[in-house]
């Protein structure tokens, strides 16, 4: 086995926390992966991206090193016995043509923007694989949504492309908890290289050649991190979070199929799995998003209370229109666009999201 040289892109928590782990997997077996590399975009791409957001990305920038070397990366939500395996080399973007495989971990607006400062530097035989979102929202630039696979091969020489999805928090590659992933390509030579960097201590990591459900399954999530919100906020327990999570598998499974891809993909770790981690994520921008609109405060209002990127409602309004598009019945999807648009006041939000017509169960 030769040594993987590995590259992550992106400041916020995810990026330092995959970073830190894969750093952790180098210095335990250097015939795994030979070096760990983090690129962090410069903070002018973040203000473009949501300007006058304290998101946290832009927030993980406020320390970015001049110069490539061995720097600590000194987050405040990191604790002081893991600042040891915080240190990842610093690097410039034209160190990216280094990378035997890349990370990608920025927030789906700025994928677009840092793909194209960084594709000069990228070529045919590296691997990029991204770990966060996975749809980027329509925009001036690009009129409709679309798929980061999509993005990288339009935009970069890269083709072996791969997604992950999974119950794996950044918290739990931080302090080692057990966490799973799965990574979505294509490619199995993609799926090898994730198992060879990423897997082994607490991280079980899986394959499959389902891409397109692995990422459909990683955007749906942020919907049922929103809807997980609003049901928070309202006290309603486990049986409502159970609810929302198999029927959103399901919802998002009839959508995905009609894309192509494969409908158990959403009843494993990458579908149910992810989900069930969303409705976890307490503190997450889309949950609080959730929460903010379950007390009747606007979009608008809320979005800025967040001060976050949060994906869950671009990817309403895309599933939205795909379930009308292709006669897909989407029950939680729709109350979420109806209270998005202020169209539900919440109990009449809640109702719709927790209760269907009649339906056999596989519809």
């Amino acid at each position: 086995m030769t040594g993987l040289t590995v590259a992550v892109i992106g400041g916020g928590r995810w990026a330092r926390a995959l970073a830190g782990f894969l750093l952790h997997n180098q210095r335990r077996s250097q015939d795994r992966i030979a070096k760990v590399l983090h690129y962090r975009p410069p903070r002018e791409l973040v203000r473009a991206v949501q300007e006058d957001s304290r998101s946290e990305v832009d927030h993980a920038h406020t320390d970015i090193p001049a110069a490539a070397g061995e720097v600590p990366d000194v987050s405040a939500v990191d604790s002081a016995q893991q600042a040891e395996r915080r240190q990842v080399t610093a690097i410039a973007l034209s160190d990216l043509s280094q990378a035997d495989i890349i990370f990608l971990a920025v927030p789906a607006p700025s994928v677009r923007k840092v793909l194209r400062l960084a594709a000069p530097h990228l070529h045919g035989a590296q691997t990029l694989i991204h770990a966060i979102g996975s749809v980027i929202p329509a925009s001036e630039e690009c009129p409709h949504t679309t798929l980061i696979s999509h993005a990288v091969g339009e935009v970069t020489p890269i083709r072996k492309i791969g997604v992950l999805a999974g119950p794996a928090l950044a918290p739990d590659l931080e302090e080692f908890a057990p966490a799973a992933l799965v990574c979505g390509s294509r490619f199995d030579e993609v799926g090898a290289q994730a198992i060879q960097v990423l897997s082994g201590h607490s991280l079980l990591v899986y394959t499959t050649r389902d891409l397109i459900g692995v990422e459909l399954a990683r955007a749906g999530s942020s919907v049922i991190a929103m809807a997980a919100g609003v049901a928070n906020i309202l006290d309603l327990g486990t049986p409502a979070r159970a609810i929302l999570i198999t029927r959103g598998a399901a919802e998002f499974a009839r959508l995905a199929v009609k894309l192509g891809a494969e409908e158990r993909t959403f009843f494993g770790l990458a579908g149910v799995g992810e989900f069930v981690a969303a409705t976890e994520r307490r503190g997450s921008a889309d949950f609080e998003l959730g929460r903010l609109l379950g007390q009747r405060i606007p979009l608008a209002e809320a979005l800025k209370q967040v001060g976050r990127v949060c994906d869950g409602p671009s990817m309403v309004r895309e599933a939205h229109l795909l379930g009308h598009k292709f006669h897909v019945r989407t029950s939680i999807v729709s109350a979420l666009y109806q209270l998005l648009h202020g169209k539900f006041d919440t109990k009449d939000a809640l109702m719709a999201l927790l209760s269907t017509d009649v339906h056999n169960e596989k519809e």
